[in-house]
């Protein structure tokens, strides 16, 4: 899908992966998830994803153009700065409101929390977009997630209640 705007600059630093990366980790030890570690490539490819969905007003990309085998965790949102990691690991982390752990089947409305704290995912990159939107500054936040979660028959095993 083409966007329909340039671009916002890539934010990634290294001070913003680490922390988003240590807010993930702490909710994923409370669902008994090991730690994720950041691969190299896998934040390469999450700073292109957050720039492509950028070209696009507010989520309206979704998660086109996904590589196969990938998860994917999506945050927009607006302020006067770039936002920190941390929001958008709590807003994915909010959706647990929305998850039947007694079902552990797919649900949309939790699918960021399933993604999140899936337990055979191990790797993640993180990336990071932000500038000066249509209306106001905006940021785009992306984790990419290997072995990706969300995975039909597999949620029993993979989302354990805190």
């Amino acid at each position: 899908m083409p966007g329909t705007r340039p671009p916002l600059p890539d934010s990634t630093t290294p001070e913003f992966q680490a922390e988003a990366l240590a807010e993930a980790n702490a909710y994923r030890a409370k669902h008994h998830a090991p730690p994720l570690t950041m691969d190299p490539e896998l934040n390469a490819y999450a700073k292109e994803r957050a720039a492509s969905r950028s070209e696009q007003e507010a989520l309206d990309a979704g998660h086109t153009g996904l590589r196969a085998q990938t998860g994917e965790n999506i945050f927009w949102g607006g302020g006067s700065e770039a936002l920190p990691g941390s929001m958008a690991v709590k807003n994915w982390y909010d959706e647990i409101g929305s998850y039947d752990f007694a079902a552990a089947k797919f649900s949309p409305n939790a699918g960021h929390f399933t993604q999140l704290v899936w337990k055979s995912s191990t790797k993640v990159g993180i990336g990071r977009a932000a500038g000066q939107g249509g209306e106001f500054f905006e940021t785009y936040i992306v984790f990419v997630f290997e072995q990706r979660g969300n995975m039909q028959g597999a949620f029993a095993e993979n989302v354990l209640p805190a």
